[in-house]
């Protein structure tokens, strides 16, 4: 006699192999992960902010003329943006007249941390910089208390030497601090005449 009971038992079977299977082929490697997620980075479009009034760029005076050929490295750091502030071309300048101003930070981010900042004089290079830098100090902390899958420290790392993916508050991947430099800044202005601040940060 045919045993229903049975077939069932190993279609079951079968299914339940056959998907974890296909799981761990469609499983991509952690490299190629970050390679994706920078491409997406490189192609976002801002125009969802508001209109694009200008950019503010970040250059710092170099005596490497073999590398930069103008003399200036067309970038900043943000882990200890103090050590190359004295030669922030600019830095006194006021960019920004605004007495309050939005920034997005999506980078290394799976989810944007947005913060506002004010100052009655407006804002100089100087001043963005320093708040910016200590913004990702605090969104890191937030992630790493937040997250079950803890940051691999940088000597325990063997297959890959970019940070691994958390998953804390907002899902930070493939980059320490130390990685990220600040380029530039668009300054958008919205509908309702809110000013946004996108940054163009690099690793």
């Amino acid at each position: 006699m045919f045993n229903y009971k049975n077939l069932l038992y190993i279609i079951s079977l079968f299914v339940f192999i056959n998907c974890h299977g296909q799981h761990a082929i469609n499983h991509k490697d952690p490299a190629e992960i970050i390679e994706q997620k920078e491409q997406l980075s490189l192609n976002k479009d801002y125009s969802t902010l508001g209109d694009l009034i200008y950019t503010i760029d970040f250059q710092v005076k170099t005596d490497n003329v073999n590398d930069y050929e103008d003399g200036f490295i067309p970038w900043i750091q943000l882990e200890k943006p103090e050590a190359d502030m004295a030669n922030l071309h600019n830095k006194d300048e006021i960019v920004l007249n605004n007495s309050s101003v939005e920034i997005l930070i999506d980078y290394p981010l799976n989810k944007e941390y947005k913060f506002t900042i004010t100052s009655e004089k407006g804002f100089t290079r100087e001043q963005l910089l320093h708040a910016i830098s200590k913004q990702y100090y605090i969104l890191y902390e937030e992630e790493e208390n937040s997250a079950s899958v803890k940051t691999v420290p940088l000597e325990k790392r063997t297959t890959m030497y970019n940070r691994n993916e958390t998953d804390g508050k907002y899902g930070i991947w493939g980059h320490d601090i130390a990685d990220l430099v600040l380029s530039s800044i668009l300054v958008y202005r919205s509908n309702n005449g809110k000013t946004i601040l996108a940054l163009q940060i690099e690793s």
